[in-house]
């Protein structure tokens, strides 16, 4: 966004809508990129984008929301390395009628409209199970924007949207409609279809912890769960309200390709609030601590300089991109950390480094091999 830096881009009060609009275009160029050119024994010539919520394409100031920005980065592609518009399918739903039909209009009247190799589908239906099978009924890969709550949403439909290799899901949701909905007798099916089994698990949690931070964290762990019980993986990023220590959304990117959680990471670092060494929190508007003890933070550069010199037998004579490679995933750690990591083990004679000829070297690059001493 013009004049907005992206780590300040939270630093008011930000819509679902502007949320995703701003999020979702920059996820969709990594993982398209991932999957067209990533893939050393894959080709893959066709993906799917599918957005159930698109609203109309253009806000009310006739900026372009996420539908449009989508179908602007795919012809922005064309010629490109990667070309987005000879392999990406789209569909675009919305349950208002009028939403669907404002869609349509706009779309159709962008200039390069003609010449959209694959023209959108677009639809106006409530979301629904039979409207993801309708769209994923081929067994390529696909990038699904779902908001969960709701919208009748069931655990099997999230699993659904998954269930074909190198398909992503994007989800986006208020935590105050969780904790809204969580004892509402009203959406009480609503929960159980996200929650299935899992739902027992927080009313009985509930009935004994009363503190709405260990609420707030059990359930976000068990909403994880329906997902790392199936062996996917998860980025999640949690949006506090500005100037208030209160949760306003997370976002949640679920893949089982390492590498698109990667580019996640990458993608989301630039949102983040960061500690003193530099380690994100994949998390805005969080309250930190003035003082900064390393020893005393989940993760530091420190604990990771530590961690790698537990590990000789993983890291040793491996690059400092693999070592990130290897390790990053389930950790808040970005590369520069890996760099930063090294060269505390280099000052404190932990490692010696060499280049792709083995030569030592005093350059701390990512193609550069750690040794241990």
């Amino acid at each position: 966004m013009p004049g907005i830096s992206l780590s300040d881009f939270f630093k008011e009060k930000r819509t679902a809508s502007e949320i995703k609009s701003e999020i979702l275009n920059e996820y969709f160029k990594a993982w398209a990129a991932i999957l067209l050119k990533g893939q050393q024994y894959r080709t893959i010539k066709t993906l799917l984008y599918v957005d159930l919520f698109s609203d109309s394409g253009l806000y009310d100031d006739g900026k372009p929301s996420t539908p449009i920005k989508i179908l602007n980065s795919i012809n922005q592609s064309k010629g490109q390395f990667i070309d987005f518009d000879k392999a990406v399918k789209t569909f675009f739903n919305d349950k208002s009628e009028k939403l669907a039909n404002d869609l349509k209009n706009n779309i159709e009247s962008l200039p390069y409209y003609k010449d959209i190799s694959h023209k959108p589908v677009i639809a106006n239906e409530p979301a629904s199970q039979k409207i993801l099978e309708e769209y994923l009924q081929s067994s390529n890969p696909s990038l699904t924007f779902i908001d969960p709550l709701g919208y009748n949403y069931t655990q099997n439909m999230l699993l659904y949207s998954v269930k074909n290799w190198g398909s992503d899901l994007f989800m986006l949701f208020n935590f105050n409609r969780i904790r809204a909905a969580i004892r509402n007798k009203k959406v009480k099916q609503n929960m159980k279809g996200i929650f299935a089994s899992y739902y027992d698990q927080i009313l009985e949690f509930y009935k004994k912890e009363e503190r709405p931070h260990e609420r707030e964290e059990f359930i976000i762990k068990t909403f994880q769960k329906i997902f790392e019980d199936r062996g996917y993986l998860i980025l999640k990023f949690k949006v506090n309200f500005p100037n208030r220590n209160q949760t306003s959304h997370y976002l949640f990117f679920i893949s089982k390709v390492h590498l698109a959680i990667t580019r996640a990471k990458e993608i989301m670092t630039k949102y983040s609030d960061t500690q003193n060494d530099g380690v994100p929190l994949f998390g805005a508007n969080i309250k930190q601590d003035p003082m900064f003890f390393p020893s005393l933070c989940k993760y530091s550069v420190q604990k990771l300089s530590e961690n790698i010199l537990q590990d000789p037998l993983s890291f040793n004579h491996k690059t400092i991109e693999e070592v990130y490679r290897e390790h990053n995933y389930n950790t808040n750690y970005v590369k520069q950390n890996y760099k930063d990591a090294i060269e505390i083990l280099i000052r404190n004679n932990k490692i010696a480094l060499f280049d792709k000829n083995g030569n030592p070297t005093n350059r701390i690059t990512y193609t550069a091999k750690i040794k241990f001493n």
